[in-house]
């Protein structure tokens, strides 16, 4: 029997550990995690902060679950070290043999350059469920609370804390709210909407660049512009960065993220493999070597590690950005390259009123898309994009009726006819 450690228990490392399960009846899994908690799905940290969901209701399977299918999950286990020669895995004081190891050490936040804002009780990261803990735990009516950053991360981290508090500011360096995965166009669109319905202040093109505190508190910060914002809660969402301590320390290749073979996730070692938000994509769509931070993509990855790691055959197909998120009630779909640049790439835009829909072409092909309150499509535009289809051999207009084109020009043709001859 062999022995598997995982390092990690969000999304990479339970599907690992699954997917080894399903290919390995019989073998040792033993999953490594820092936090206190079973794994439970962050992308709900956000709805448990604004009350919409218990704790116990994040858990991605009952606690039974793991000792059924023989997965042991340790808590509150830090793994400081891997020993490749060995084959050991140090966490405190105790070491675990491993066979193979999967690393699905995800990702840690980005804390810019700022005075006196580090060791300051009310500057919180908001990234975990321990995390947000401590967020609601200090944010009350009165809180004036200020996020820095209006990625994914600190949007989610706004609407959360704009149940709870009347004041909220959000400070982003870019020209534009959410700059990943939205155009300058529907970024301002959204903007609106959500000064709106969520009373948030936006401060774009602009930076904190010191707190002022009394003791271990800070009172306000300061902005580039030389603006002075009140606060009480200061949350750090600028962004993340893959934790790869553990992998370099380990001698594996790193750059950026960890470099696995994108087809298995083996790493550079033969007998460790990565997985998730600490690894190193290539985008199928323009080759590109990237962090794909997705909660899809962790899982995909973590299957594929899982299945080589048991002696199985599963491979990684393409990797693509994809999200699907809502801020109070307006839905937000995207996928691939929005912010594609070249002569090659055009695209095609329609809006109408809260609807707007941009398509992404590289030549005959779609490569992208931004939907918001338009996602009834969004399934066969994905579908489009993984297939990398060329739209010239599809009937009807993509554009305003993708149900016309679920076939190509002949089998469409072939089942007209058919059902003309009924």
């Amino acid at each position: 029997m062999k022995k598997y450690v995982i390092i990690g228990a969000s999304a990479a490392g339970l599907a690992c550990a699954e997917q080894i399960r399903k290919e390995d009846k019989n073998s040792s899994i033993t999953v490594l995690t820092r936090e206190a908690y079973l794994p439970y799905s962050r992308p709900s940290i956000s709805y448990y902060l604004k009350g919409v969901v218990k704790e116990k209701d994040m858990l991605l399977r009952k606690p039974s679950y793991y000792k059924q299918n023989g997965i042991d999950i340790v808590t509150n286990s830090e793994v400081k070290a891997i020993d490749t020669t060995a084959k050991t895995v140090k966490a405190g004081r105790k070491s675990y043999p491993y066979d193979k190891l999967c690393l699905c050490t995800g990702s840690k936040p980005f804390v810019p350059s700022m005075k006196n804002v580090v060791g300051k009780e009310n500057a919180l990261t908001f990234l975990d469920l321990a995390s947000t803990k401590a967020v609601k735990a200090k944010a009350t009516a009165d809180t004036k609370a200020v996020v820095i950053g209006a990625g994914l991360i600190g949007m989610k981290a706004a609407e959360g804390l704009s149940k709870i508090c009347k004041s909220v500011d959000v400070v982003e360096l870019s020209p534009r709210i959410l700059p990943s995965i939205l155009d300058a166009k529907s970024a301002k669109g959204v903007k609106k909407y959500v000064e709106k319905n969520g009373h948030i202040k936006f401060h774009l093109g602009d930076t904190v660049t010191e707190a002022k505190s009394k003791g271990k508190r800070i009172t306000s910060v300061v902005l580039k512009s030389g603006r002075e914002l009140k606060c009480d809660l200061l949350i750090l969402a600028v962004g993340v960065r893959p934790e790869t301590a553990l992998a370099e320390s380990a001698g594996l290749t790193v750059d950026r993220g960890i470099i696995t073979d994108s087809q298995t996730m083996q790493t550079s070692d033969s007998n460790i493999f990565a997985a998730g938000d600490c690894t190193v994509s290539t985008d199928m769509l323009d080759g590109s070597k990237k962090i794909i931070a997705l909660w899809v993509n962790a899982v995909q990855q973590g299957k594929v590690a899982g299945s080589q790691m048991a002696g199985g055959s599963d491979t990684l197909g393409g990797s693509y950005a994809v999200n699907a998120i809502d801020f109070y009630g307006l839905r937000i779909c995207t996928c691939g390259l929005i912010n594609a640049a070249g002569e090659q790439y055009k695209d095609t835009v329609t809006q109408d009123g809260d609807k707007y829909k941009r398509l992404i072409f590289e030549g005959n092909k779609l490569v992208g898309f931004v939907l918001i309150n338009s996602s009834e499509n969004a399934g066969i535009y994905t579908s489009l994009i993984e297939n990398q289809t060329d739209i010239t051999t599809l009937d009807g207009d993509i554009t305003a009726t993708p149900s016309l084109f679920l076939f190509d020009k002949a089998t469409r043709q072939n089942k007209l006819k058919g059902e003309l001859e009924q």
